[in-house]
């Protein structure tokens, strides 16, 4: 695994000092939002604040007032209206905001459908939408974070004589779909201040629209209104989940939505929560979404059927709620079995072919892998070789893949360099998908693999952390660490603050802890100011800590609440122990 070179952020301490006084807040929090892009007092506040109110109008949205009229006219004629969602997180909380919502305004005749990712992969299908016009008597469909990208199954659409409503947030191709009304925050001729909503965000904001529409045209009506203020608390699942950025609107949904959660969860989201062991948490973090809550939403679609979460995210009945959750945490205890067994198989062809070396890129296939955890495991090659990485699900008539990028790189716009050949391929700049045929697998991975040696900068091949502040041990009051987690929701975009701390030493003797014995705890000492220090899944790598070590550290500052105490603890990411001569030796977190 490569070293991280750590990178302090340079600061200008008479500009710090400035907005900390004119924003009334610590000079360590002034230093870490200018290096966020906030250099003015007024929007310090208002980042620290978060308020609903800043959230844009719905009717900004391109699209969105057309569609919302298309479906409450639906509405009141009483037509056939069904919600048709992508199968991850981002789309079953889109779906079940979307189908709530209706519901509530009083649609008669609504129903929700979610393809299965093996039978029948990512997007609108055209076997999908004959079943539902013929079988199910749909006569409007409204698409939730997929369909920009589906221009003959549009047409499809069109022949079958159903309305179409595509509602998505993913990258849209050369040519758009001639759907009835085309909802997207990014639409050529658009003009929304904010372009980087999850699915299930611009289904929101449609939602949003249809309530006001049932309302007085300007204002949701009382039941409407309380509606979509715990509809947040699917934003924020799937906003986390999908990684996009937690800035402006994104960062609103979360902070309010995690507060929605934890104070007021809905009958199914209590289950989940059960099952996912964040009940009783003195909050709920963006960490206990992505670790906890999504995983779980997503093995009902890697591993049986995402309509089942959706079912689970939408039903009042606890009894109904408790059995899929249960079954949903067996469905990712099995993923997880399935993805570790992938991961090693992955890595061992790596290495069996030479290793990382000049590799620009990971793309590995295999004909016994799962579609269904591919994603996940793109993801811990990308993390563990750092590079671009590509896992192919190899089948005879048809290979799917799933792609996961490393900071600052751009994978939709590398696999569209690449694309000749390909049957399909959709995402975004950190995850895409992408299908082709069997006999072009190879091709495809050799042009892939050349083109991201070529145009990776060796910048983008270091590891890099990024630390916003050098600091003394004794600065991290719990006032001080309080202010700074006043900052979160921490995500993309907004990563959480990385300090650093020279001429540390280790008190006592490290212990190794937890399930699996992973983590080390210790205690660091600098100057006369002590305090506790844990390193998560580090076991391996700081085993010569001992006592009077001396080092540096780079860490995340936290608050640890044990029996009604609350006190700074530091989440190390990785340290550097002096040699005699004064110099450091890297440890990678």
């Amino acid at each position: 695994m490569t070293s991280h070179r750590w990178h302090l952020r340079p600061s200008d301490p008479s500009r710090v000092a400035w907005l900390g006084s004119e924003a009334r807040i610590p000079p360590l929090v002034a230093q870490i939002l200018l290096h966020r892009g906030i250099d003015d007092p007024a929007k310090a506040r208002e980042f620290i604040e978060v308020r609903r109110r800043s959230l844009h109008d719905p009717e900004l949205l391109p699209g969105a007032v057309d569609a919302a009229d298309r479906i409450v006219r639906a509405v009141r004629d009483g037509r056939k209206i069904i919600i048709y969602g992508d199968y991850d997180v981002d789309g079953v909380c889109g779906t079940s905001i979307l189908w709530s919502c209706l519901r509530l305004a009083g649609a008669r005749s609504t129903e929700y459908y979610i393809p299965r990712r093996v039978e029948e992969g990512y997007g609108l299908n055209a076997e999908a939408l004959r079943k539902l016009a013929i079988e199910h008597k749909a006569e409007v469909v409204v698409t939730v974070d997929c369909g920009i990208t589906s221009v003959k199954e549009a047409a499809i659409a069109r022949e079958l004589g159903l309305e179409l409503i595509v509602t998505d947030h993913h990258t849209i191709g050369p040519e758009l779909p001639g759907a009835a009304a085309l909802v997207h925050p990014r639409l050529p001729g658009g003009a929304y201040p904010f372009g980087e909503l999850c699915g299930a965000g611009v289904a929101f904001k449609l939602a949003w629209q249809v309530c006001k529409s049932f309302g007085d045209g300007k204002k949701a009506s009382p039941h409407l209104r309380d509606f979509l203020l715990g509809a947040f608390g699917l934003v924020a699942l799937a906003t986390i989940a999908d990684m996009v950025p937690l800035e402006d609107e994104n960062r609103i949904f979360v902070r309010h939505g995690l507060e929605s959660i934890h104070a007021d969860p809905s009958t199914g989201l209590n289950a989940l929560m059960r099952v996912s062991n964040c009940l009783g948490k003195r909050k709920l973090t963006t960490g206990n979404v992505g670790f906890g809550l999504a995983p779980r939403i997503n093995a009902a679609g890697r591993l049986e059927c995402a309509m089942l979460a959706v079912e689970m995210l939408t039903t009042a009945d606890p009894g109904r709620a408790e059995n899929i959750a249960e079954r949903l945490d067996a469905c990712n205890r099995q993923r997880q079995e399935i993805e570790r067994t992938i991961v090693a198989e992955a890595r061992q062809m790596v290495e069996a072919s030479g290793g990382l070396g000049e590799r620009g890129a990971v793309v590995v296939g295999h004909t016994e892998w799962h579609p269904g955890v591919i994603g996940i495991v793109a993801g811990r090659l990308a993390e563990s070789f750092h590079r671009p990485s590509i896992v192919m699900a190899l089948r005879d008539d048809l290979c799917q893949g799933s792609g996961r990028s490393i900071a600052g790189f751009d994978l939709y716009e590398a696999i569209r360099s690449c694309s000749d050949g390909l049957l399909g391929f959709g995402g975004h700049r950190a995850a895409a998908g992408l299908r082709m045929r069997p006999d072009h697998f190879a091709a495809f991975a050799e042009r892939f693999e050349a083109h991201c040696r070529e145009i990776l900068t060796e910048e983008q091949k270091q590891r890099r952390l990024d630390i916003d502040a050098e600091v003394r041990l004794a600065e991290l009051s719990l006032p001080v660490v309080e202010w700074i987690e006043s900052l979160e929701p921490y995500g993309i975009g907004n990563p959480r603050p990385v300090f650093s701390a020279e001429g540390v030493r280790v008190i006592g003797e490290p212990r190794v802890v937890g399930e699996g014995k992973k983590h080390v705890q210790l205690r660091l000492s600098q100057n006369g100011t002590a305090v506790k220090a844990i390193a998560w899944n580090m076991a391996d790598r700081l085993g010569s800590l001992g006592p009077g070590t001396d080092c540096a550290v780079a860490f995340l500052p936290s608050v640890n609440e044990w029996n009604g105490r609350r006190e700074v603890q530091l989440e190390i990411r990785d340290v550097q122990i002096s040699s005699s001569g004064g110099a450091h030796h890297a440890r990678s977190a």
